[in-house]
């Protein structure tokens, strides 16, 4: 794969990373309420897709965000953010393998910052741990979403009519499908049932023109050592095996809600198959910060 940052650039970054870390009760419970108070107020920004809602701010918008901002960077630096907002993000169907690098090769990218809010579980007497995956392995090129099936940009997942998580590999391919058939008739696809309705339509039809932000690559397969299939299983079986050959594992960072997790963009790294252990949805706040 080309070069992307130049050499000043890089070298910058390089000189900025560390180790990634945890600070538990970073935020009061009165602060977690007001930032989810914050976001509620603020659903009409709302970019809603079933396996995720995301909710962009800006510092100024209230008080607590400013003075959020400070108090993040008491611990990690000083920092700003310039090629994608910080937002609250509601996450339904488990993050996979990727990199936040950004797409500016003249971009300092710094720190991924995330600040878990809220943990929703299935059954509230039954709850486990959801945690960050973070990866050894470092990712020094263009955002990118790390997968054996770089053959197209167009994979989404959405929900069927059980509401089960499905991956789409071809959201173009499975429109075609849709399109034969009429309002309230029922389409299998892939051993799935999905229920036709005008409203089914016009959000596959939405998909469809959604353009992706990552790159699609297996250029971090740079080796034939197979991924712990313990660790797989415990973490990574939202994921397809193969996916995860020659990665190796630095820490899997918990989420407890007013916790501070952060780590450098150059990693890669990814959510745990929360859906397994029993948790229906997580809300945080996400931040792409550079220098």
């Amino acid at each position: 794969m080309s070069k992307f940052f130049s050499n000043e650039t890089l070298k910058e970054i390089k000189n900025n990373e560390s180790e990634p870390k945890k600070i538990d009760k970073f935020l009061s419970k009165n602060e977690i309420d007001q930032l989810l108070n914050f976001k509620k107020k603020s659903a009409k920004r709302m970019v809603d897709r079933e396996e995720s809602t995301k909710i962009p701010f800006d510092w100024k918008d209230a008080k607590i965000l400013t003075n959020l901002k400070k108090k993040i960077e008491n611990e990690t630096g000083k920092f700003e953010v310039k090629d994608f907002e910080p937002h609250f993000i509601t996450t339904r169907f488990p993050l996979r393998l990727h990199a936040d690098t950004g797409k500016d090769p003249k971009d300092i990218i710094f720190k991924n910052i995330v600040i878990p809010l809220q943990v929703n579980y299935k059954n509230e007497n039954l709850k486990s741990k959801s945690h960050t995956v973070i990866f050894k392995n470092k990712w020094y090129n263009r955002s990118a979403l790390f997968t054996t099936k770089t053959q197209n940009d167009y994979d989404f997942i959405i929900k069927d009519f059980k509401d089960n998580f499905v991956d789409i590999v071809n959201i173009h391919d499975f429109k075609k499908e849709v399109d034969k058939k009429n309002n309230n008739k029922v389409l299998e696809y892939n051993k799935s049932i999905f229920l036709i309705t005008k409203k089914f339509k016009d959000y596959i039809n939405m998909l469809c023109k959604t353009k992706r932000y990552n790159l699609r690559t297996s250029a971090h397969i740079t080796n034939n050592k197979k991924f712990d299939i313990k660790i797989y299983d415990k973490y990574m079986s939202h994921q397809p095996y193969e996916d995860c050959q020659s990665l190796e594992i630095d820490k899997a960072l918990s989420w407890e809600p007013g916790s501070l997790l952060f780590w450098d963009r150059v990693r890669i790294h990814s959510s745990d198959n929360f859906l397994k252990n029993g948790i229906d949805s997580k809300v945080c706040i996400a931040i792409f910060s550079s220098k």
